[in-house]
């Protein structure tokens, strides 16, 4: 090849290679620094509410939809990824349940392009959801809400989280506001009777690499579509990192991580 095509490809792989660098791989920190929450401060909320802790936790999932992966968590690649639509319940005996998530509605499913929609688990949600004493979201999107309309389930029933400051919601739970993320943004923290722990992350960690990894998605998604987030998810996710270094048996479960939890029990109780 002669100079001048070198220097026209080497300019082209610049003017194409950069920003596509920049928009869909580039997962920088961007001076962001985890958030000052700690597994104990946590676990202390948890035991401030009397009364039994759930004994067990289970989750439904009503489908799946196709994500490229970058997309979830910048950097992993363009291949399509699973993220799966879950919802989970936290029996307390003698008590109930709270649920965690509503699911979606057929309207919503195919909207939002969800493959294997199970109408049954969603059946299965829907009755959970009205039989529970305490009703939580992750986020307040029709993936999560059951699409109420966007509207913070039960919110009668909740404390005043407008500080954005954790609160313990039940006895064991502990339900932790994102105020920087998208509307209605939560993690939910869990001490079972037995002291096995949970965090649900919500979409602030998308999938199990984006907070053991601290890798935000793209900034085609984030400084592009939603660009006050970034700097938040990012913290968030490096808050999530450094809980699970202080509890290394807590069971952390992404908002959309595919396939199957092994460490949660599928299916509703009856």
């Amino acid at each position: 090849m002669t100079p001048r095509l070198n220097l026209f490809l080497l300019g082209l792989v610049l003017i194409l290679g950069v920003p596509f660098y920049w928009f869909q791989l580039a997962a920088d920190r961007g001076g962001a620094t985890a958030k000052p929450l700690t597994i104990g401060q946590l676990r202390d909320l948890a035991d401030a509410v009397p009364g039994r802790k759930p004994t067990q936790v289970d989750y439904e999932e009503i489908g799946w939809r196709y994500d490229i992966g970058n997309k979830l968590a910048a950097g992993i690649g363009l291949r399509p990824i699973r993220a799966a639509v879950r919802a989970y319940e936290l029996t307390i005996p003698g008590e109930g349940r709270v649920t965690i998530d509503r699911g979606t509605t057929p309207a919503a499913a195919r909207q939002y392009h969800l493959h294997d929609f199970d109408r049954r688990a969603q059946r299965r949600i829907d009755e959970a959801r009205a039989q529970a004493v305490l009703s939580l979201l992750l986020a307040d999107h029709p993936l999560h809400n059951g699409n109420a309309g966007f509207s913070m389930p039960d919110a009668q029933l909740l404390p005043d989280m407008s500080d954005g400051k954790p609160r313990a919601v039940a006895p064991g739970i502990v339900l932790i506001p994102l105020p920087g993320l998208t509307v209605g943004s939560n993690m939910v923290y869990a001490r079972l009777e037995d002291g096995r722990e949970y965090l649900f992350t919500g979409d602030a960690a998308m999938i199990e690499r984006s907070w053991r990894d601290v890798l935000p998605p793209a900034r085609i998604v984030t400084s592009y579509l939603r660009p006050q987030e970034r700097q938040e998810i990012v913290s968030w996710l490096m808050t999530i990192n450094a809980l699970s270094r202080e509890a290394p048996h807590m069971t952390v479960i992404a908002g959309h991580e595919p396939g199957m939890l092994a460490a949660v029990h599928r299916g509703f109780s009856d």
